[in-house]
């Protein structure tokens, strides 16, 4: 059995080479500041290398987002991870583009494959390339993205601006349907979650506020990394860690603001077989556990469907179904049930 070793980072992210406020200084110190192990820095449609490294205690990643910008829509962006080149040249053709980038040993998410707005925050930049194939995966949680739905009126909006905790109750549900339809059709399909963090500002009269800072992003949605051993201090070393955890499903993504998520787990044991999240089992009867650093609603699904259920630290449950078993938790916090952790799953007798 391997004893795993658990990293918290944030996937998704823009500085000012891009449209983020900040430079690579200050991103890296609210990283510090927030607790964070890694970054992973998404900036549109370019990679600066120059700026990858360990730097104040966390490790520093450069990747990127991409994006077609002869497309009007600008729909449809692909977060690039672990590429070594700029592969803008490429976003006209979105299969071309994931193919490339698994040429180069990175891994392809859809950036915020649905994307809904309101009356005041309009824009949006869903998904929209659905004929392309061979992806590791999906943004299930675009922390920046779920808010928009919300701005259905000018109070609404000063609200979201001022108190934006509030609005944050989890990923949208048809993301979390559209995930399951996904995995049914072509398993595995990695999710990450991402915060777009831009930290823009905004003008309210002659004040200017920051709206979803890189603090409150680096406390917020963030991807849990279980690594094959622990970091040692070498880049390369430590990149390829993180990288294959990501590309093997070995995750889960976190609404940290609602409570620290390290120490979940999620496992799946048969006669001397034992699975963590991202890896499969044959058919059989399975002994599923999950166990939580504090307690929460606990709800196990089974190809989208709840299994079992439990309030507390802890759920276990056995099955000899066949299916693709992943977790999602909530908890009560700032006067509603807000998601809390979502796993990536465990796939048995699916060969």
């Amino acid at each position: 059995m391997v004893n795993h070793s658990e990293v918290v980072g944030n996937i998704h992210l823009h500085t000012t080479y891009s449209d983020g406020s900040g430079d690579y200084q200050t991103v890296i110190a609210a990283a510090k500041r927030q607790g964070l192990d890694y970054l992973v820095v998404t900036d549109h449609n370019q990679i600066h290398l120059k700026e990858e490294g360990w730097r104040h205690d966390v490790l520093v990643l450069v990747s990127e987002e991409v994006n077609d910008t002869n497309n009007p829509r600008e729909d449809s962006h692909c977060l690039c991870l672990g590429v070594q080149t700029d592969m803008t040249p490429l976003s006209g053709d979105a299969q071309k583009l994931i193919d490339a980038t698994n040429q180069q040993g990175g891994l392809s998410f859809l950036a915020h494959p649905l994307e809904r707005g309101s009356k005041y925050v309009r824009d949006t930049y869903p998904w929209t390339k659905w004929e392309v194939h061979n992806y590791t995966g999906i943004e299930l949680w675009n922390y920046s993205s779920t808010f928009r739905p919300h701005a259905r009126t000018w109070a609404h909006l000063a609200a979201l601006l001022l108190f934006p905790d509030y609005f944050q109750t989890g990923p949208l549900p048809e993301t979390l349907r559209l995930w399951d339809q996904l995995l049914a059709q072509r398993p595995p399909v990695v999710a990450i979650g991402g915060s777009d963090c831009h930290a823009g500002p905004v003008h309210v009269g002659k004040a200017q506020h920051r709206f979803l800072s890189y603090d409150l992003c680096f406390a917020a949605v963030n991807t849990h990394l279980l690594l094959q051993e622990a970091f040692n201090g070498d880049v390369g070393h430590d990149k390829e860690l993180v990288y294959s955890a990501i590309s093997a499903g070995h995750a889960f993504v976190a609404f940290d603001r609602v409570g620290s998520a390290r120490g979940f787990r999620f496992t799946a044991q048969q006669e001397g077989q034992l699975a963590i999240m991202g890896e499969a089992l044959p058919s059989g009867t399975t002994e599923f556990y999950v166990t939580l650093p504090t307690p929460a609603e606990i709800r196990l699904l089974r190809d989208g469907v709840v299994v079992a259920r439990n309030r507390g630290i802890s759920l276990l449950y056995q099955s000899a179904k066949s299916g693709i078993y992943r977790v999602e938790t909530k908890r009560w916090r700032w006067g509603r049930r807000r998601g809390w952790i979502y796993s990536n799953p465990i796939y048995v007798g699916l060969s």
